[in-house]
């Protein structure tokens, strides 16, 4: 399953601690999603510094319950295990148990899901026990729970930070993650499969993008092989040729089965893949999927009344195993309608670049009023909200560097296609804030938590973001903060490529970073085509 990697905040802190008759009692918040989870009979807070601060004073470990509603196993999980009586009743007596959303929280997802549905145990000083991912019976999970309430503090944290490896910031530098790149492909692209590595199968279509950038760049046609065989895997075994879309992933090297639910920045980026790679190979499949795709993020998630995309449709594998007469006469899956702002900026640019590639304008409009509604409803004082909250227009998550950087690049990709002045004055605020609060000068990158390590695909858009600014008329001190950025993170990229156990996992997080590069030196020394 997919490795997040480490980086964490405080969305909000909405639990009320109540001491009384040796007791505390930390009330849920109104808004905690595990409270919209009936089948569960467990009783779930909201994560908060409170939950550490009850249990270490009530001698209580604490269960850490990460899941995603568009998560066909995470619901399967807390129907069929947590909403057991008898599961439910060691829970609520033996631990404070916390729900966390994915979508709403990704401060945690990043500091510790590595797949869904996401379990952690912590003792009551508040370091991790034990942790999994996936399904488990309810005898194994019991006996799991049971033992790690009675395991003693580990000596060293389970998840060890990455240490940040400046490397200075030249064109060698590049030239060296270039081929470390190459060699990333050499060694794990699966050439009987498609994709990349052995274990389970995900479309990382920024890596193919990227991967497709570089063959334009540079005539080496490796790249192109990659993109191509990859994406036979990908047409092969997660595309919807009754709805149209994509699904998330398949288990195992040979794509076996799908994964259903499908996200929009998943589906707006394959969109824009298959749109470029038709146009470089002139490939119909390409261009057929491209449009199928697209009219399915415009039919099924788009919202044409207030602009902007809803974030997921929900899994349901008995109704993606109908047959296509009977799908066709069945009721589609839910789609949730939350609107996730670093996901609506990534949507906004794939429909640019789609709409670039194939002519279409209406894409463009698309694009420009999904940008529109960012501008309008998730930037504050504390530059871009995480997330919009359909239902209620609330919104949630300030201070996050994902948010903050797909926001900003968004609207300066748009300002490119459209100069629009709210966009290129909202993007610049957003910039300013993100130098201004979350640039650690110290370590030279964004975090918005200084004791955990920075995340380098959200340092990546950021750089991004920083060099497109200068390039439409921003700030002259943003290219500095972006090198600053680029040098912090040379030796963890190169490592990441080279060196690193969960390369494969982890690969498309160095995209952007690699991007923000290539726009130091967009004309590479001694680079001669290959064919």
């Amino acid at each position: 399953m997919r490795r997040l990697w480490v980086d964490i905040s405080s969305l909000s802190r909405r639990f009320l601690p109540v001491f009384g008759l040796g007791m505390t009692v930390v009330f849920p918040a109104a808004n905690a999603r595990g409270q919209d989870h009936d089948a569960s009979k467990v009783q779930f807070v909201e994560h908060s510094p409170a939950v550490f601060d009850a249990a270490q004073r009530d001698g209580k470990p604490v269960f850490l319950f990460i899941s995603a509603v568009w998560c066909y196993w995470c619901k399967y999980f807390e129907q069929q295990v947590l909403a057991d009586a008898e599961v439910a009743k060691y829970l609520n007596r033996h631990y404070l148990n916390v729900f966390a959303d994915h979508d709403r929280r990704p401060d945690l997802v990043r500091k510790y899901a590595r797949g869904l549905p996401m379990i952690v145990l912590f003792g009551p000083e508040g370091r991790v026990r034990q942790s999994f991912a996936g399904v488990l019976k309810k005898e194994d999970f019991l006996a799991i729970v049971k033992h790690a309430a009675t395991l003693p503090p580990p000596t060293t944290d389970a998840r060890p930070g990455t240490v940040l490896a400046p490397a200075p910031v030249t064109w060698e530098t590049y030239q060296r993650l270039r081929d470390e790149l190459l060699r990333f492909i050499a060694e794990h692209l699966d050439t009987v499969y498609g994709g990349f590595g052995a274990g389970d199968k995900y479309p990382q279509p920024r890596l193919l993008a990227y991967l497709l950038e570089l063959h334009q760049a540079t005539g080496d046609r490796r790249y192109l092989v990659a993109v191509e065989k990859s994406l036979d895997g990908i047409l092969g075994a997660l595309y919807d040729r009754v709805d149209g879309g994509f699904f998330r992933f398949a288990e195992g090297r040979e794509w076996r089965q799908p994964h259903y639910e499908k996200l929009l920045h998943l589906n707006a980026a394959l969109a824009a893949l298959l749109g470029e790679a038709h146009r470089v190979t002139g490939n119909t499949r390409y261009r057929e999927a491209a449009d199928r795709t697209t009219a399915y993020l415009l039919r099924n998630l788009y919202d044409a009344t207030a602009g902007g995309f809803f974030s997921s449709q929900s899994a349901d594998p008995a109704y993606y195993r109908l047959s296509v007469a009977d799908r066709r006469a069945a009721r589609q899956p839910p789609v949730n309608r939350d609107k996730v702002t670093a996901w609506n900026a990534e949507a906004a640019v794939a429909m640019l670049a789609l709409s670039q590639s194939s002519g279409r304008k209406d894409l463009r409009e698309v694009a420009l009023r999904t940008l529109e509604f960012i501008r309008a409803n998730m930037i504050g004082n504390k530059g871009a909200f995480h997330l919009y909250e359909y239902r209620t227009g609330r919104r949630y998550g300030e201070g996050q560097v994902d948010a903050n950087a797909w926001t900003a690049l968004g609207l300066l990709e748009g300002y490119r296609v459209a100069p629009t002045k709210g966009h290129l004055e909202a993007a610049e605020q957003v910039l300013r804030f993100a130098v201004n609060e979350l640039f650690d000068a110290s370590r030279g990158a964004f975090t918005e938590d200084k004791s955990s390590p920075p995340l380098l695909d959200a340092n990546g858009v950021m750089a991004q973001a920083l060099f497109r600014a200068q390039q439409v008329g921003g700030r002259g001190e943003h290219p500095d903060v972006a090198r600053r950025v680029l040098g912090t993170f040379g030796g963890v990229t190169r490592v990441l490529l080279s060196e690193s156990e969960d390369a494969v996992a982890r690969a498309p997080e160095a995209v952007y970073y690699l991007r923000a590069y290539a726009q130091m030196f967009p004309k590479m020394p001694g680079d001669e085509p290959r064919r």
